[in-house]
C-alpha cells in the first residue's frame, strides 16, 4: 500500500474561523498542479480532511484522477486555540500540560492520527494507492508515529507538498518505506470551469 500525504493549498490568512478558509488564487494554481502530478500516480482512493482548504484541494485531485472523495475527521489538523486568543506554545512543545479549553492535546492528537494510519494498515492491499488530503500537523504525527519516541523533529512541508510512504509488512527492511518528502509540483494553468461542479475554481467552498 502506498499513502501520498498531500498538504493543502495555500489559503488565506483572515481572521475567518480556520476551519473555514478559503484557497488564495495562488492555491487553486497548486491545488490543479498536485492534482495533475498525483493522477499520474493511479491513486485508488482519495480521502480528504473535512476542513475546507483541504477539501477544496482534494475536490481538484478527485476531479483529475476521476475518484470520488471521501471525507475523514481524522485527517483533521490538530485543534489548538484560545477561547480568548491569547498566543499558545506548540502543543507538541505543551504535550504534558491540559490544553485550553475546547482545544486538543498533542496525545489526543497522536491518538487520532493512530488510529487513522492503523485502520489503513488493517485493510491494505499491494495494489493501494491512497491520497489523504490533510495539513502540516498530520505530517509531523505521522512522522512521530513511525519512526518512534517522543523526540521533537518537526518537518517542512510546502502548500501541496507530497510524502509517499509505502507500507510492506514483514519486509525485513522495515515495515515502512519514504519514497519522497515534500515535493512540490510546478504551478499551471487552471482547467476551464464546470458550473456548479467541485472543480469550478468560482463555486462555492463545502460547508465545512
Amino acid at each position: 500500500m502506498h499513502l501520498y500525504l498531500l498538504r493543502h493549498a495555500e489559503d488565506r490568512p483572515t481572521p475567518r474561523p480556520p476551519h473555514t478558509r478559503r484557497l488564495t488564487d495562488r492555491g487553486h494554481r497548486q491545488a490543479w498542479a498536485a492534482a495533475r502530478w498525483l493522477a499520474g500516480q493511479h491513486p485508488t482512493e482519495i480521502r480528504s480532511s473535512t476542513l475546507a482548504r483541504a477539501r477544496r484541494t482534494a475536490d481538484a485531485v478527485g476531479r483529475e484522477a476521476g475518484l470520488p472523495v471521501r471525507e475523514d475527521p481524522h485527517l483533521n489538523e490538530i485543534h489548538w486555540e484560545s477561547p480568548t486568543g491569547e498566543s499558545l506554545p506548540h502543543p507538541r512543545e505543551n504535550r504534558w500540560y491540559p490544553p485550553p479549553p475546547g482545544a486538543e492535546s498533542w496525545h489526543d492528537f497522536m491518538g487520532r492520527v493512530a488510529l487513522s494510519v492503523s485502520g489503513l494498515c488493517r485493510n491494505a492491499s499491494r495494489g493501494q494507492r491512497i491520497v489523504l488530503v490533510t495539513h502540516s500537523g498530520f505530517f509531523d504525527a505521522v512522522q512521530e508515529l513511525l519512526n518512534g519516541g517522543g523526540s521533537r523533529v518537526e518537518l517542512k512541508v510546502a502548500h501541496t507538498g507530497i510524502t509517499q510512504w509505502e507500507y510492506r509488512p514483514g519486509c525485513f527492511g522495515g515495515s515502512w518505506l519514504l519514497h519522497r518528502h515534500n515535493i512540490v509540483p510546478g504551478l499551471s494553468p487552471l482547467p476551464s470551469p464546470t458550473p456548479d461542479g467541485p472543480g469550478n475554481p468560482g463555486g462555492t467552498e463545502p460547508n465545512t
